[in-house]
């Protein structure tokens, strides 16, 4: 999993935890089902619950214009304390998660596969 580490992702993350205290904007809460590409294969599927919202929306709560891109939308994941993985997800998911199972990349270009809901995660 995807581990944010250094104190300037800390603060993004802190930051980010501010969109579940928040609805003013248009990000919203759905469940996920979510895996990360291992050295040969994926792991396991992971049913999580995922923050979404647009990349405008994303740099107005980190006080960034450039930090993600404004018209992608993006999947937050908060694992526990301190841990969270931000997707970029693909193109055509709009500013929703994707209904079939769809790559994506985190910040550190890690690839994932993520889709809507908990069915079928494994």
């Amino acid at each position: 999993m995807s581990l944010i580490r250094s104190p300037l992702a800390r603060a993004l993350v802190a930051t980010a935890a501010v969109l579940g205290c928040t609805s003013a904007m248009a990000a919203k809460r759905a469940d996920a089902c979510v895996k990360y590409e291992m050295e040969y294969g994926w792991s396991k599927g992971y049913a999580v619950e995922a923050t979404v919202l647009q990349g405008s929306e994303l740099n107005e709560k980190v006080g960034s214009f450039t930090r993600f891109s404004s018209f992608a939308t993006y999947a937050v994941i908060f694992w526990g304390e301190g841990q969270a993985t931000i997707l970029k997800l693909p193109a055509m998911s709009v500013g929703s998660l994707p209904m079939f199972e769809g790559q994506a990349e985190d910040q550190e270009g890690r690839r994932w596969k993520i889709k809507e809901g908990h069915m079928f995660c494994n």
